[in-house]
């Protein structure tokens, strides 16, 4: 099923209310589309599945073939389904899949926030949760297509320089933070006060 950008939102704060839904809708826009049945097999095909089933099959063929396999509407990397404890079905439940994907941005987060700050740490985050390093994400225009998603649906009004961009300032150094809980997601623009911060 395609979920429309509402219902997103919607599975979003029921399923995953740990991770701000402005900071997760446009995530799952950028990767699936809304698309709990897409198949994206890493140096491989992009697929959909027509079931739940024919979809657990393909991965299950795919992943004994040496791939990894991002699946349903986070496009969650099977190579995190052990150690988050899932079967292959389950990560295609939406519910499950955005549980799983708050999961991984939250650790992700946990290690950005050692690095950079405000929106610099969100995006090394993106980058995490694409490509597993903070920067490549920034490189291979991952991190760019999901703030051009957020600024579309309104989420932010501009997307935010990327860090290390010509056209990004220096990113501030972790040790400047102005009390960000590690337990924040921050999103939105900085204004001249104090960076918006949702729980």
């Amino acid at each position: 099923m395609i979920h429309a950008i509402a219902a997103i939102t919607m599975l979003a704060q029921q399923c995953a209310p740990e991770i701000a839904t402005e900071a997760v809708v446009p995530l799952v826009v950028t990767e699936s589309g809304g698309d709990d049945l897409a198949i994206n097999i890493n140096k491989g095909p992009r697929v959909r599945a027509a079931s739940i089933a024919d979809g657990a099959a393909l991965v299950r063929r795919y992943m004994a073939a040496g791939y990894t396999v991002d699946v349903g509407l986070a496009q969650v990397n099977s190579a995190n389904f052990a150690r988050l404890g899932v079967t292959v079905e389950q990560a295609f439940d939406p519910c499950t899949n955005l549980r799983l994907a708050s999961s991984i941005l939250r650790a992700g987060y946990g290690l950005a926030i050692q690095h950079y700050t405000g929106l610099d740490a969100i995006s090394a985050t993106y980058s995490l949760y694409n490509t597993g390093t903070l920067t490549r994400g920034f490189r291979n225009g991952y991190v760019g297509r999901v703030w051009s998603a957020a600024s579309g649906m309104g989420t932010i009004q501009t997307p935010p320089p990327i860090p290390g961009s010509a056209s990004a300032p220096t990113a501030t150094p972790a040790s400047a933070k102005q009390g960000i809980a590690e337990a924040s997601w921050v999103v939105g623009q900085i204004d001249s006060s104090a960076v918006q911060v949702f729980k």
